[in-house]
């Protein structure tokens, strides 16, 4: 049975997608990317479709949200993927407990909120961890470790 809502849902899910993944700099390569890492198993359509939904103009989505519980999820999933990937680079065989993917992810969360905007997360970075910072004071005169 067809429930019209169910493509709503779907449609509200890719835009949150976009929403927190979208980099500028490339845009047909970066909805690609979001739809290769996320988008072909969260929503389980073409890649086509997914630029559809994309479309804000197209679909009347009207006073439809997402639950916050789902947009924050949204927001973990890049985190998720690092951590993941970072345990498989350092346990070869791909075993790893749920607490050790959760503190791995804490991990990156907190390396993410001691970068400052100056600063810029590379590539290696995201897999290997930031360089260890020198101590830096803060405007109170403290230093930050």
């Amino acid at each position: 049975m067809y429930v019209p809502n169910h493509l709503k849902w779907r449609i509200l899910l890719a835009q949150e997608l976009k929403l927190h993944y979208f980099e500028r700099e490339n845009s047909h390569r970066n909805c690609k990317r979001i739809f290769e890492l996320y988008g072909r198993y969260l929503l389980g359509t073409t890649y086509d479709t997914f630029l559809n939904y994309l479309n804000q103009l197209k679909y009347e989505i009207g006073s439809l949200r997402l639950p916050p519980y789902i947009e924050a999820a949204i927001g973990l999933l890049e985190p998720l993927r690092i951590a993941s990937e970072r345990l498989r680079i350092r346990k070869t065989n791909g075993t790893w407990t749920l607490l050790e993917v959760v503190e791995e992810t804490m991990r990156i969360l907190q390396e993410r909120s001691h970068t400052t905007l100056n600063q810029r997360i590379t590539p290696s970075d995201r897999l290997n961890g930031p360089a260890p910072a020198a101590s830096t004071s803060l405007p109170n005169g403290t230093a930050r470790e």
